[in-house]
């Protein structure tokens, strides 16, 4: 996690590791994955698993975690065809507003 003031330059850090920004000397080397989550949130047109995998391979048990970390195994409950519910254009089949 990075964390700090607005403008203290965590934007470009973390630009810096994906290799989107340009660099004028020296190396680095990223060991394993990065993962990288927008501040700005968004739906895809899909199913609510479209939108949790994201288009990896279903596995069972990551999204069985993936359900439980983000607290959405009442909402799942609540849908029609739970994780297989399709969500419309921006959402507007889920939105609460």
């Amino acid at each position: 996690m990075v964390a700090g003031k607005v403008g203290s330059g965590k934007t470009t850090l973390l630009y810096s590791i994906m290799e989107e920004t340009h660099k004028k000397s020296g190396s680095m080397h990223v060991c394993g994955s990065i993962a990288y989550v927008e501040q700005e949130p968004f739906i895809i047109s899909g199913t609510v698993e479209d939108n949790i995998t994201f288009g990896l391979e279903y596995n069972q048990s990551q999204f069985t975690k993936a359900i439980e970390a983000a607290c959405l195994d009442k909402d799942l409950a609540n849908l029609p065809s739970q994780q297989k519910t399709v969500i419309g254009e921006r959402g507007v089949n889920v939105s609460g507003g």
